[in-house]
């Protein structure tokens, strides 16, 4: 806490040095693209840290593991103190409700768990099996409706009232009984660990009081991100007595709508607190003129924004304009694709500085089969997570129910993969736990379980003793810990039906251990439970490996919040962009224009737009439009070229016959 506010204070811009400076009181950062959002975040807790303001009594919130984990990097270089409440949402909300979740009384315990979207459906199946008549109803369609119910602060009952449903009473019977199977599995769902503790903020005053007398100062980046929920979540955190909210976001940059997000948030930020200071970051550090000209020019035509400026903090040399290419088919595209990132290769550009972007994921076979035949290495973003495959949710099943007997999805996972005990087995050995009032993975590590069992079945006596020695392994050291649980299963010999290779799955086995163990090193004093909590939350986009010399492919989505030097936006066409889905609705057509932009300002030095006149559809029409969103842009800031396989590279002398 002896750093000196000089070395905090250095390089920032006048704008930048105000939005830092400020102590108390609300303050809204309306941060453009490549402004230097992070540094005005960190380098402002590093400022209260060296105000004496203790690192404990600040709690800074973002969407990303990998954007907290640079900000914790960056205040730590900075003041050598690092806060402890620095995190995503759900990774606080986390915390604070393995503190405070005995106070719901509502069953769940400090050792709960996290279900992902997967042990979500596999919930909702048991609860509709348990239906007379389901109509047809899915897991998924549940699931979704409960995901944004609780993140809009309602009820299914009031979606349900809204939308037109079949066998509504059924969909609220499963609902229901979802919500108690959490409760009697301890376990919450992802959207659970911020409705939990809104609530607990909402009914127990005195730990509202303990909350807002232990942080005196909130911090929120991607303001404009935050659905109804977390807009909730954040008026009950802050203190009404100083309202110390730093909130930084930008409008222009609000894509997430389709998972509850809302910029009216953001928008209404000066009415929620009337004494507000509004800081506007506008100069961009990343982008040469020509990008910014294009992006600007492009988020101009929204009508809902904050009116900005992106200006270029640096001038370049001699800054490579736009290109807009127009490709005769998806082959060409990734054709000409992978032939400009050879190019870029040749001339000493790592692989890694370069990203390819599209609207849908259905678009990256052609991209990914050009970029294969080419001998081009890349990585997926947003594909199959790495604690999604199978043979890792295995893994975490049993360490899992190490940690929590009452996870009844975790034990099917279990006994699925052991094999010896079938789901009608496991069902009686279930009865028998509840009429001696124990869990069944309790029942099943009893010592005396086969005179509990009173049955003689040499399968389940063998299953139970098994169970009995998985409950002994120990729990500490975490990297042990997985270590073991990995051995007594026996991955190594597992047989798996047709999924992968052994080889990969044993690599992805033994990295789990690796992370583990590199969580046991960073965390000294945590356990099992915090380090699955850890795992629970990973998100697709921070499994984004820059070490890796490889070409990055992601959907735009996935794209915001991360920068290349060499950018290119494939599908820049009617239907993918904006989406066909959307050309409707106004609002949402506005959305696909800030898609846009995002995809644009992730670009450093050069940015290539892709149009295709055919490619492949379901109903056989293979003709395509470009993009609306083209006629949007600057021509003098754009090279427009056309490409296909029989006559590539031919300049095409007007924009205006589109």
């Amino acid at each position: 806490m002896n750093t000196p506010t000089d070395d905090i204070l250095k390089n920032l811009t006048e704008d930048q040095l105000t939005a830092v400076t400020h102590l108390d009181g609300p303050m809204l950062v309306v941060a453009g693209a490549g402004s230097g959002k992070t540094r005005v975040v960190t380098r402002r807790i590093a400022f209260l840290i060296s105000q004496r303001i203790w690192p404990s009594q600040i709690l800074a919130m973002t969407f990303t593991n990998r954007a907290a984990r640079e900000m914790q990097e960056r205040i730590g270089r900075l003041v050598g103190d690092v806060p402890r409440h620095v995190g995503t949402f759900h990774s606080c909300c986390a915390r604070f409700l393995r503190q405070y979740v005995e106070a719901l009384d509502d069953g769940r315990t400090k050792d709960f768990v996290i279900f992902d979207a997967d042990d979500q459906k596999a919930l909702l199946k048991q609860c509709l099996n348990d239906q007379p008549a389901t109509g047809g109803l899915l897991p998924g369609a549940i699931s979704d409706l409960i995901s944004r119910a609780k993140s809009a602060c309602l009820t299914p009952h009031d979606i349900l009232a809204k939308e037109a449903w079949d066998n509504a009473e059924t969909v609220l019977e499963v609902c229901q009984a979802y919500e108690n199977r959490l409760r009697a599995q301890n376990a919450v769902d992802f959207d659970d660990l911020l409705l939990l503790v809104a609530r607990l903020l909402r009914e127990r005053p005195a730990i509202r009081e303990i909350i807002h007398n232990h942080f005196r100062y909130l911090l929120v980046d991607e303001y404009q991100d935050t659905n109804h929920l977390q807009y909730e979540l954040l008026k009950l955190l802050v203190n009404p007595a100083n309202n110390n909210i730093h909130a930084t976001g930008d409008p222009d940059q609000c894509i997430y709508s389709w998972r509850g997000a809302d910029y009216s948030n953001i928008m209404n930020f000066e009415h929620d607190f009337p004494n507000a200071v509004i800081v506007r970051l506008e100069k961009n550090f990343r982008s040469s003129e020509h990008i910014l000209n294009v992006a600007s020019r492009l988020i101009s035509n929204n009508l809902n924004r904050i009116d900005k400026t992106l200006i270029p903090a640096i001038a370049a040399d001699d800054p490579q304009k736009v290109r807009l290419v127009t490709v005769g088919s998806d082959r060409d595209e990734g054709l000409w694709i992978a032939r400009r990132i050879k190019t870029l290769h040749l001339n000493g550009n790592p692989y890694r500085t370069m990203a390819v972007f599209y609207r849908t994921n259905r678009q990256s076979r052609a991209l990914e089969e050009a970029l294969v035949r080419a001998a081009i290495p890349y990585q997926i973003i947003g594909g199959l997570r790495f604690y999604a495959r199978r043979e890792i949710k295995d893994l975490l099943a049993f360490l899992r129910l190490k940690v929590n007997p009452a996870d009844r999805i975790s034990l099917e996972r279990v006994a699925a993969f052991r094999g010896g005990v079938g789901p009608k087995t496991l069902a009686a050995i279930e009865q028998c736990a509840r009429e001696q009032h124990l869990e069944a993975f309790t029942l099943l590590c009893q010592p005396d379980f086969a005179h509990r069992w009173q049955k003689k079945n040499a399968k389940v006596l063998d299953f139970a003793n098994w169970c009995r020695q998985l409950h002994d392994l120990p729990c500490t050291p975490v990297g042990q810990a997985v270590a073991a649980v990995h051995d007594f299963a026996d991955f190594t010999h597992h047989a798996y039906d047709r999924e992968g290779t052994p080889e990969a799955r044993q690599e992805n086995l033994q990295e789990m251990i690796t992370n583990a163990i590199h969580y046991e090193r960073e965390h000294d004093q945590a356990g099992l439970n915090e380090f699955l909590q850890e795992v629970a939350l990973v998100a697709d986009v921070d499994t984004h490996d820059l070490d890796r010399d490889t070409v990055i492919m992601m959907t735009l989505h996935c794209a915001k919040g991360l920068e290349f030097p060499y950018v290119f936006i494939a599908g820049v066409e009617e239907d993918y962009l904006p989406h066909a889905n959307t050309v409707a609705d106004p609002d949402q057509v506005e959305e696909e224009r800030r898609l846009f932009f995002v995809g644009i300002t992730r670009g450093r030095e050069e940015v290539a737009l892709l149009n295709a006149r055919s490619r492949p559809s379901w109903d056989g029409d293979w003709g395509r439009q470009p993009s609306r969103f083209l006629r949007e842009l600057p021509m003098d800031d754009i090279i427009h070229t056309t490409f296909n396989v029989n006559n590539p590279t031919v300049p095409k002398p007007t924009f205006r016959r589109w």
